[in-house]
């Protein structure tokens, strides 16, 4: 059983980790804890959670084995360093800090601990992302020619005083759903290198990108042009595409699969040659559970692990950098 304690009292962490939790066996939820004790003691009422506090009882509880941060980007190093200190394993939701030195700094206390710091990008361990990477692998599309991905949250979501729009917490689109991208591409392709970049940063605090278009070269020689932006139409966007020289690959929802996610395959002469659909029964969140719950039991490796985490940090400090901005 992995006893597993919660670190913000946010919308992220019911979603993330208390509902799928109850899907999963070998899992349990015991803790919250927030920065006011009485909004973690509300938050442990309203879903039923045995135990709540501040920051510090959880690190204090003998009875957990893993600690989840639902917290700023900004703050992951001082508590994932913290949660380690106290002997517990470490999740720090998406991205795994604030920059890549950061991330190397989670990473090496892990190791120096003896512990595992893992990453939350949820969406590797769903079937339907994994048959993507598999079949950008496998050469099936022959030469891959372009990659293209965007990644815009609707213009509607988020507005004035979300956090996504506070340089002091490390915000920005790049961090928010460019991370996603980054890491995709590198489990697909290996690793990237920055071109270009261009951002549209956010007038009332310029150190948030608004939407960033970026250029990156594969291994290869392949082209991505990547999108990460709060600033896409009434539905958004969460699609990849992929042209190669036999054929092509079209694939939506890709963040979050159960929302509807679709790959189909296209020959080069338009005729469709395989289209699938995720699972909608399939929860990302409930699959990354199981993962690290099998991962902690037998200590194999996981594309979760912190210290793969720091390459895509890397990168995105990289394209901040290229953008004109400071990375976070």
């Amino acid at each position: 059983m992995i006893r597993i304690g919660i670190l913000g009292a946010g919308g992220i962490a019911e979603r993330a980790m208390v509902e799928p939790a109850r899907e999963v066996e070998g899992v349990e939820v015991v803790a919250i804890g927030a920065r006011d004790p009485e909004r973690a003691r509300a938050f442990a009422e309203r879903l039923d959670l045995p135990g709540w506090g501040d920051y510090d009882a959880i690190l204090s509880d003998p009875q957990i084995d893993l600690v989840y941060l639902a917290l700023p980007p900004v703050v992951h190093r001082e508590w994932a360093e913290r949660v380690l200190a106290a002997g517990k394993n470490v999740l720090c939701e998406k991205p795994l800090s604030a920059n890549g030195d950061g991330a190397a700094a989670i990473a090496d206390a892990a190791d120096a601990a003896g512990l595992r710091a893992f990453v939350g990008f949820h969406f590797r361990l769903h079937g339907f992302i994994r048959d993507l990477v598999d079949t950008i692998r496998s050469g099936e599309l022959g030469e891959v020619k372009l990659v293209e991905i965007d990644f815009s949250i609707p213009h509607f979501v988020v507005k004035p005083g979300n956090i996504r729009l506070d340089g002091d917490l490390a915000g920005g689109a790049v961090m928010d759903v460019g991370c996603y991208a980054v890491d995709l591409l590198r489990a697909a392709f290996g690793e990237p290198e920055v071109v270009t970049a261009i951002a549209q940063t956010y007038d009332a605090d310029p150190r948030i990108d608004l939407q960033t278009d970026a250029e990156l070269r594969l291994p290869g020689g392949i082209t991505a042009l990547v999108r990460a932006s709060f600033l896409g139409d009434d539905k958004g966007a969460m699609w990849v595409r992929v042209d190669g020289s036999r054929s092509s690959l079209w694939a939506t929802s890709v963040i979050v699969p159960q929302w509807g996610a679709t790959l189909t395959v296209t020959s080069a002469d338009g005729h469709e040659l395989r289209s699938v659909a995720a699972d909608p029964a399939e929860n990302s969140y409930a699959r990354q559970l199981e993962h690290l719950r099998d991962v902690l039991a037998d200590g194999s490796e996981s594309v979760l692990d912190a210290r793969r985490g720091v390459g895509t940090m890397r990168v995105v400090d990289a394209i901040y950098r290229a953008a004109g901005l400071q990375p976070r």
